[in-house]
């Protein structure tokens, strides 16, 4: 549902740092915060940021509340402020449960000293000298954005990515269990913005064109509509098999972990360190194959949805096997008694 701006006036392009710029993207829940601490121990890698307000930008765009000028130029002065801080010591996250924090990372020493710098004009300088003959490598975690990733290729084609996707089937029940089917404009805690459309209420942005059929489904069926559309998007990005590009099925990373890592040491020309080892171990990886439980899910979810939406998942399923990963396949699902799992 994009809008377009007719203006007569344009926003000036913002200079970014000159380093370089990897997005740990995928749809929500995909399994991107199990990959950015282990490639935030890799040498020239800082420790990783997670963008509170990326994915609301991204949603306030696609809903067309914000102009493709507007959404640019705020993406890009975020990246700014966002290495500029960090270079600093300001505004960085030192809670001490979140794997995005700096405490938690190998290289706190390093990050703590930054206090000690002052904000002015030479400093500024400064940072961008360091930046540019250290080649620093700043990772953002960030989702949806390969569905609109055109965008981000006109901002800076030297942008890497690492694409995490997972299993359909995999995604809509990590979405229904964590309530992502019943919290929209509900919840407190989840402020993603909720919309209002032709009498009806809390609907997703990307449910504006089909909001009758949202509004009828049930909450697990609202999770498959969303990733139906989103999963959808990724599938026809361009971005995907892009030479800056690396594409992760989450299922196959987590038992095939060393082969991915050495695909990030390319993709990123540097190399692990000796904590990346102990990121490895703190992540339980690898970790081993588990058909039953994916078959679980996927009875819980066939035995909770309608008819033509069990018919789209398969559909969506069968090309994801073929395009990304047949690691789980609809055949290898074991069959349990209809009503098993409610």
């Amino acid at each position: 549902m994009n809008i377009n701006f007719k203006l007569e006036n344009k926003i000036k392009k913002n200079q970014i740092f000159d380093g370089n710029y990897l997005f740990i993207d995928g749809l929500s829940r995909s399994g991107k915060i199990a990959i950015a601490p282990i490639v935030s121990s890799f040498e020239k890698v800082e420790h990783f940021k997670i963008r509170a307000n990326s994915d609301r930008l991204l949603m306030l765009y696609k809903s067309g509340h914000l102009s493709k000028e507007g959404f640019k130029y705020l993406f890009e002065s975020d990246l700014i402020l966002d290495v500029w801080f960090s270079m600093m010591g300001r505004d960085v996250n030192t809670n001490l449960h979140d794997l995005s924090s700096i405490v938690n990372s190998s290289k706190h020493e390093k990050y703590t000293l930054r206090v000690n710098r002052k904000d002015t004009p030479e400093t500024f300088n400064e940072v961008a000298k360091e930046i540019q003959e250290q080649k620093l490598i700043f990772p953002f975690v960030i989702d949806n954005y390969m569905t609109v990733g055109s965008f981000l290729n006109e901002i800076n084609k030297n942008f890497k990515y690492i694409i995490v996707m997972k299993n359909p089937i995999d995604l809509v029940f990590s979405w229904f269990r964590s309530g992502r089917g019943t919290r929209l404009g509900k919840d407190p805690y989840y402020i993603k913005p909720a919309f209002h459309i032709k009498g009806y209420d809390n609907v997703h942005y990307t449910m504006l064109n089909d909001v009758e059929e949202y509004s009828q489904a049930n909450p697990l069926e609202k999770c498959f509509l969303i990733i139906e559309k989103q999963l959808t998007e990724y599938l026809n990005s361009d971005l995907l098999h892009s030479k800056n590009s690396c594409v992760v099925p989450f299922e196959n990373y987590l038992i095939e972990t060393e082969k991915y890592i050495k695909t990030f040491e390319k993709l990123l020309d540097t190399a692990r360190t000796e904590f990346t080892s102990s990121e490895m171990i703190k992540a339980n990886l690898p970790r081993i194959k588990d058909f039953d439980i994916f078959s679980k899910k996927a009875n819980m979810i066939f035995d909770n949805m309608n008819e033509k939406y069990i018919h789209r998942l398969k559909n969506l399923c069968k090309r994801y096997e073929t395009e990304i990963s047949d690691f789980y396949k609809l055949s290898s699902i074991t069959k349990f008694s209809k009503g098993k799992f409610k």
